[in-house]
């Protein structure tokens, strides 16, 4: 068949167009950034496309000439500067499923969500389920797929579980009886593939979960026990204080931490699996069985720098500002000359210095703050840091062989910003 994948770059999409090119498959993978999407394959054609400016039937007709399936695989998690529920999971989406009803297109699978339903309440949901309800009134067949919690290497939410259960003490909300359904990607992916052959019947609504359910508590204790550490102390947290720390999501730049989120969590995610054992013609992989493995060196290293990441830019932002507010408000400006002077900056240009290197460095901190341009930033500060030392090591050889080490120091500080440069060039 030839199908148009979109979100094909995305942690799901990604898994699915493996599948579906291992099955023989043509697939147009639509993407954002399609340069992101790693594969290559002659059944392969990538589609640069922003579901953000694509929510007219007119966006799509061009792409649709020759294509037999849509499987829609774009979502977020929450909603962004030009990222929206409403454009990305309703208004893109009905586009989409109406210029494939009128180019012909026979079947389109829908990857919506677990509790996108008439009791929907977040927005999240309730975006999806406009979707999903407008896919339902057209005349093809069609499939709407709704995932409970979905696990597997290089999903972000499940990276957030497993350093959540890195702490030391697990924070449940309500006691963490919440219920799960996870269900691996693989699973998920194994479903379109089904759904897309040809005896399967479509105009179907199907839960994919995995085969029974499981506590938030116990789900976060069966990936701490993985990650090779001994049970964590649990403390329940009443709704109103774990709104509070939900809240905490955007200052850590972790979306999936979000009050609409807990909300979610507290509903539950659950269902009967008979409908996705049947589709697949055997159970799901069972979330359970995942705890025997032990976990890579890398997951267990990501799983405890999680957490840190945001805190090693504000550590390295508090550093620049405070330099640049003590030169100008604490520091004796008598003495800050005195150690110009000896790196031959006097007369005019003495305080031309202290006040300008002042500014630079304030700006530095607000920029690594405001997070601009933020790789190229941090090997800016990483030359000026290491200029700063080479010219003082130079000139001021005292602060070398100084018992507190003033200049020594800036060494683990020049490897926290390539540290900080790494991990922040690893986020989605």
């Amino acid at each position: 068949m030839n199908i148009l994948l979109t979100g094909a770059t995305g942690f799901i999409g990604r898994a699915i167009a493996l599948a579906l090119l291992e099955q023989g498959h043509r697939v147009t993978a639509c993407s954002r950034r399609p340069q992101c999407l790693r594969l290559e394959s002659p059944l392969l054609t990538p589609l640069a496309l922003d579901f953000a400016e694509a929510d007219q039937i007119e966006n799509w007709l061009p792409h649709l000439q020759g294509i037999d399936a849509i499987v829609n695989c774009v979502g977020i998690i929450a909603p962004g500067p030009r990222q929206s529920f409403q454009q990305l999971h309703s208004q893109s989406p009905i586009a989409l499923f109406r210029a494939g009803a009128m180019a012909g297109v026979r079947k389109i699978v829908q990857l919506s969500a677990l509790g996108a339903d008439d009791q929907a309440a977040s927005a999240y949901h309730v975006s999806k389920k406009a979707a999903d309800d407008a896919l339902r009134e057209l005349s093809l067949d069609w499939f709407v797929l709704q995932p409970s919690l979905v696990y597997g290497p290089g999903g972000r939410s499940h990276a957030l579980f497993q350093a959540l259960a890195a702490l030391p003490v697990h924070l449940l909300p309500e006691g963490g009886k919440q219920m799960l359904q996870p269900i691996h990607v693989d699973d998920v992916a194994a479903a379109v593939c089904r759904c897309l052959q040809p005896g399967c019947a479509g105009r179907r609504t199907i839960a994919l979960v995995g085969p029974e359910p499981i506590s938030y508590a116990d789900w976060l204790q069966g990936l701490r026990l993985r990650l090779g550490k001994s049970r964590a102390s649990a403390w329940r947290l009443p709704q109103r204080y774990a709104a509070i720390v939900a809240g905490c999501g955007r200052a850590l730049a972790e979306p999936i931490l979000s009050r609409d989120n807990l909300a979610m969590l507290r509903r539950g995610s659950a269902a009967d699996p008979a409908p996705l054992i049947e589709l697949l013609g055997r159970p799901p992989r069972s979330a359970k069985r995942m705890f025997a493995d032990d976990a890579s060196q890398a997951e267990r290293w990501h799983a405890h720098l999680y957490f840190l990441r945001p805190l090693l830019g504000w550590s390295i932002a508090l550093v620049w500002l405070w330099s640049g507010i003590t030169s100008l408000f604490f520091y004796p400006h008598q003495a800050s000359y005195a150690l110009l002077a000896a790196t031959g900056i006097n007369g005019i240009a003495a305080p031309l210095t202290l006040y300008g290197l002042a500014a630079l460095d304030i700006a530095m901190g607000l920029a690594t703050l405001a997070r601009i341009r933020l790789p190229a930033l941090l090997l800016c500060q990483f030359y000026i840091v290491l200029g700063y030392s080479l010219v003082v090591a130079c000139r001021l050889p005292e602060f070398v062989f100084h018992p507190f080490g003033p200049l020594l120091k800036n060494l683990p500080f020049l490897l926290c910003l390539l540290v900080y440069r790494i991990v922040e060039g690893e986020r989605p």
